[in-house]
């Protein structure tokens, strides 16, 4: 199994509750799973509260083209039926759609599908144990992986799409990931330990190109016009991760690795992008790195530690700073301080996913008695 993406979808969270931190922890390090054609679901009106509006100072000036916020608030999502433990993991690149989910009623292994539609909640069972959604497009398509027993007895990943109530296995000839869909609907992920892509749920997915010799590797973004897939490539003998886009000739191209603290890293995994822009992190602490794919600068954020999984149209990437504070970084010098819950608890605040206009901002909020609850914040 793929430990990296659990890292940064429940690591993200580690010090959560404990009814949070077990089961939503271990399946998003396990990486999702899911699959099969029948997925209840179910639907719960509930409002969103807000909770608080703070007025905030950016320091500095923000890259790229967009104005950058001055003042965020933030706003509780609808919970499941009796309040159950759940997380954010994805949002699409409008902000309509925010994904997660939640334990499952009658499991401490399964996990339950959430979908919140401008704010209305929808609840789906899905089929495996382990679950993770792990994006959503422009039309509320959802896809993720999941763990399901083999006929043999082996427990495999399996890599899925969700949509119009309905959950479908992708093809693949091993263990499969799917990691993130255009809006074209092309998904991209890994099959056996290849980076892969599927432009439907029939086909059997294509291999990307790789560079000479034995590499290994998962396809982890997409842009959402679906020309540009994001990824990460290793040889088998040293296990260290490098930094690849495929771009829409054809042509791989290697990212530089980031310097952090005077000395070049290691290793980087690139986790999102959004036109220009590419967001990932270095090293094993988890370093929050941001490329620009057309000056082919690379930037390190030693200071603050890696919780998000988007980045805006602008290169504004999600952090957390060393008070736990979520964190919008807009560049080396400007950063903004998302607001707390007003009852904030001892936990982190975890901002994960961004809109491409950078304007809303999706994840889980430290609350007191309550670990951490998910949340959305809006800037403007």
């Amino acid at each position: 199994m793929n430990d990296r993406l659990d890292e940064r979808l429940a690591g993200a969270c580690e010090p959560q509750s404990s009814s949070i931190a077990e089961p939503l922890a271990e399946s998003a390090a396990d990486i999702a799973r899911m699959g099969r054609r029948a997925a209840r679901r179910r639907t719960t009106r509930v409002w969103i509260a807000v909770a608080a509006s703070v007025p905030m100072v950016v320091i500095g000036v923000a890259v790229g083209a967009g104005k950058a916020p001055m003042t965020c608030g933030v706003e509780r999502l609808a919970l499941p039926s009796g309040s159950a433990p759940s997380l954010v993991t994805a949002m699409d690149p409008t902000g309509r759609y925010i994904v997660g989910r939640t334990t499952h009623a009658s499991s401490t292994s399964r996990l339950d599908l959430l979908i919140w539609d401008n704010g209305e909640l929808h609840q789906a069972e899905l089929p495996g144990e382990r679950q993770v959604p792990t994006d959503v497009n422009a039309d509320g398509v959802v896809v993720g992986t999941t763990d399901i027993q083999s006929a043999s007895g082996p427990i495999d990943m399996h890599a899925w799409v969700y949509g119009d109530r309905t959950a479908t296995l992708l093809p693949g000839t091993g263990s499969t990931e799917a990691r993130a869909i255009s809006d074209g609907g092309v998904v991209v992920g890994t099959d056996d330990r290849r980076p892969v892509l599927w432009r439907s749920t029939t086909d059997a997915p294509s291999t990307l190109p790789l560079p000479e010799g034995a590499w290994e590797g998962v396809a982890t973004a997409i842009t959402a016009d679906g020309e540009t897939i994001l990824g990460t490539l290793h040889p088998p003998q040293t296990g260290l991760n490098r930094p690849y886009v495929w771009l829409a000739d054809g042509t791989l191209r290697e990212l530089p690795l980031p310097v952090v603290n005077g000395t070049t890293a290691l290793s980087a995994y690139p986790v999102a992008i959004a036109g220009d822009w590419v967001a990932g992190t270095a090293g094993d602490d988890g370093v929050p790195v941001r490329w620009n794919l057309r000056t082919g600068e690379v930037q390190a954020f030693p200071r603050f530690r890696t919780a998000g999984l988007k980045i805006s149209a602008d290169g504004w990437i999600l952090a957390r700073d060393r008070h736990s504070h979520a964190t919008l970084l807009l560049s080396q010098q400007a950063t903004l301080t998302l607001p707390s819950l007003r009852d904030r608890g001892s936990f982190p605040d975890v901002p994960k996913v961004i809109t491409q206009d950078g304007l809303h901002v999706a994840g889980e909020a430290s609350a007191a008695g309550s670990g951490t609850l998910p949340v959305v914040w809006h800037c403007r």
